[in-house]
């Protein structure tokens, strides 16, 4: 018997992977300039007053965020690219037929005498 480990992923594990660890990425690149530019306990100072938030807490906090704000972004964008069009599409195959114009006057009788050129 084989072990679980031993055998491949399929396309959805390996498309939550990738989606986990680009959110992952992102957000510790958001984080490390955000936390350059700022700092996390400023941020907190006037919601949380009557807590006691450490630094620690407050740099979970914002990186918990950033992670799903970066993980919304990322499975938004594998679930497009996963539901979007043929590979043909581009080249016109597959497509429906460009429509046929026809004269509006034809089929409403209000519109008699307006050039539609």
């Amino acid at each position: 018997m084989e072990h679980p480990v031993n055998r491949r992923w399929s396309m959805r594990q390996r498309d939550w992977a990738v989606v986990l660890w680009i959110a992952f990425l992102a957000a510790a690149a958001g984080s490390f300039v955000l936390f350059g530019l700022v700092n996390p306990l400023d941020m907190f100072g006037q919601w949380v007053d009557e807590y006691d938030i450490g630094v620690r807490l407050a740099y979970g906090l914002v990186f918990a965020f950033l992670y799903l704000l970066c993980l919304l972004a990322s499975a938004l964008t594998m679930f497009m690219v996963r539901t979007g069009p043929a590979r043909g599409h581009v080249r016109g195959k597959g497509g429906r037929a460009i429509p046929k114009v026809k004269d509006p006057s034809r089929s409403n009788p209000d519109l008699d005498g307006e050039n539609w050129q």
